[in-house]
């Protein structure tokens, strides 16, 4: 205190000294990086965000507004009765076509999830040729759709390799047939769409420790019990994931009709009966006010579904490990 004092200085200014100061540079800088870190944040959202309103937002809002509209503007409910004739009508195309969406969302969902959850846990053990198989399911998913969708269809041309290897074909094949162009479809469908899920399930077995499996095997418990009563317990939360993303395309389901047979022989789907109509139609004709009422009916339709689902599939206490 007596040295500064002698010097002329008080306590105040002592204290103010004291405090470092930050150089100019360094805040002009770090001014810089906050702005640039802003900048970066907003480019990077405002992509996603003007996709979502352009594409969902305005998208869903126009569908939902032209349901209950006529196509020269006026608001009405003929859209939905107009839907109404056309689902109950015998032989109409949208009945065709929403039962095929169903068989496509029981395939997916009954046959393909389970089955492929289970080859997924074979080859997860290493079961003898596990590498072959695993090979061949992959292959089809990383082979274009168009290649394999073109391959599969000369091998079942009548004058195809199959039948020049004395398999029988109808005259017309089996594509160009009321009785077998579904199935031949769904058949497509089921011989490669277990790569997905096979990849899903992989992944959720292998955080299953390894001590699990080792005391499991002590106990001599056998495949088909481990299958059922850990396994699928320790993957639930995938499992219930998947089961519920399957109910949200619930009239979405469908296969590759567009290419396969184009909507003919009662091929068509839910899905590919909106797009063609969509495709297909004009403002003036109404087919834009008709498939949107039928969007809005479908979507009231599978919500609580979802919805259920959800709140029974969460019921379902997960395992922690």
């Amino acid at each position: 205190m007596i040295a500064e004092e002698e010097h002329g200085l008080s306590g105040p200014e002592t204290s103010a000294r004291e405090k470092p100061t930050v150089p100019k540079k360094r805040l002009r800088g770090t001014k810089r990086r906050d702005i640039g870190r802003t900048v970066f944040i907003v480019s990077m959202l405002a992509i996603p965000i003007v996709s979502w309103l352009v594409f969902w937002l305005y998208t869903n809002s126009s569908m939902i507004i032209m349901a209950f509209q006529s196509p020269m503007g006026e608001w009405t409910f003929q859209n939905f009765v107009t839907f109404w004739h056309e689902l109950t009508a015998p032989k109409s195309d949208i009945g065709i076509s929403l039962r095929n969406t169903f068989l496509y969302f029981g395939l997916n969902n009954l046959i393909m999830l389970p089955l492929g959850t289970l080859v997924a846990y074979f080859i997860y053990k290493k079961v003898w040729g596990y590498k072959f198989f695993r090979v061949a399911i992959f292959l089809t998913s990383i082979i274009p759709g168009v290649v394999m969708i073109t391959c599969f269809k000369e091998m079942i041309k009548p004058w195809g390799p199959l039948a020049s290897l004395g398999v029988p074909f109808p005259e017309t094949g089996l594509l160009a047939n009321n009785a077998t162009a579904t199935p031949m479809v769904m058949f497509y469908c089921f011989w490669t769409g277990y790569a997905s899920t096979m990849l899903l399930m992989c992944g959720a077995m292998s955080r299953i420790p390894t001590e699990v499996f080792e005391a499991l095997k002590l106990d001599g418990c056998g495949p088909f019990r481990e299958f059922t009563s850990f396994v699928v317990p320790l993957i639930w939360p995938t499992l219930s994931m998947q089961i519920i993303f399957n109910l949200t395309g619930l009239f979405n389901s469908s296969g590759p009709i567009l290419l396969m047979t184009g909507g003919a022989y009662e091929t068509s789907t839910l899905n590919y009966w909106i797009f063609i109509n969509t495709y297909r139609g004009t403002a003036a004709s109404g087919a834009y006010n008709t498939v949107s009422a039928t969007g809005l009916v479908f979507t009231v339709v599978a919500l609580p579904l979802i919805l259920l689902v959800r709140w029974l599939t969460e019921k379902v206490e997960a395992v922690e490990y």
